[in-house]
C-alpha cells in the first residue's frame, strides 16, 4: 500500500466472504461474484496528531467487457464499525476513526498503453479532522494517485 500511498502506515484483510476479484461466476457458499472482506487500515496525514483509521466492507468485482475492450473492475465500499451483534465496537482512542459513507471506484484498463483510467466517487466523515485540512488532504492524495 506505501508504494501508491505514502501516507499508509498499513492495511490488514481481516475477514474473507468470498475471495477472486477476477471470478466471472458467484461463490457457491456465499452467492457474491468476485471479492468481499471486511478491510482495516491506517494512515499518517500530515499536521494530524493521531493516526485515522478507516474499517470497510469491500466487494471488489471484474465486470463484463466485449472482446476488443480491456478488464473493468467496480469496487465498493462501506463503513463497518459495528460487531456482529451490531453494536458499536469499543472505541481505541489512539487514532481517529474516519467513516467511510460510501466509496465507488470504477477501474478501466486503456487498451494498447500499460495505463489504466481509475473513476472514484468518495464521501466520507473525519470527526477529528477539521474540514480545511481535509479538503487539502483529499486533493493531494487525488493528485498524487
Amino acid at each position: 500500500v506505501q508504494q501508491y500511498n505514502k501516507m499508509s502506515l498499513g492495511r490488514i484483510d481481516e475477514h474473507y466472504f468470498a475471495e477472486g476479484v477476477d471470478r466471472l461466476s458467484k461463490c457457491s457458499v456465499t452467492g457474491i461474484q468476485g471479492e468481499a472482506k471486511i478491510v482495516r487500515s491506517k494512515s499518517q496525514p500530515p499536521v494530524i496528531r493521531k493516526p485515522v483509521e478507516l474499517r470497510l466492507l469491500l466487494h471488489a468485482r471484474r465486470l463484463p467487457s466485449g472482446s476488443e475492450e480491456g478488464a473493468k473492475y467496480l469496487i465498493i465500499g462501506r463503513s463497518v464499525w459495528e460487531t456482529e451483534h451490531g453494536t458499536p465496537e469499543a472505541t481505541d482512542n489512539s487514532t481517529t476513526r474516519c467513516e467511510m459513507l460510501l466509496s465507488v471506484n470504477l477501474i478501466r484498463d486503456i487498451q494498447m498503453s500499460g495505463c489504466c483510467e481509475i473513476t472514484t466517487i468518495t464521501h466520507g466523515v473525519s470527526p477529528g479532522i477539521p474540514v480545511s485540512i481535509g479538503k487539502r488532504i483529499g486533493l493531494a492524495a487525488a493528485a498524487k494517485y
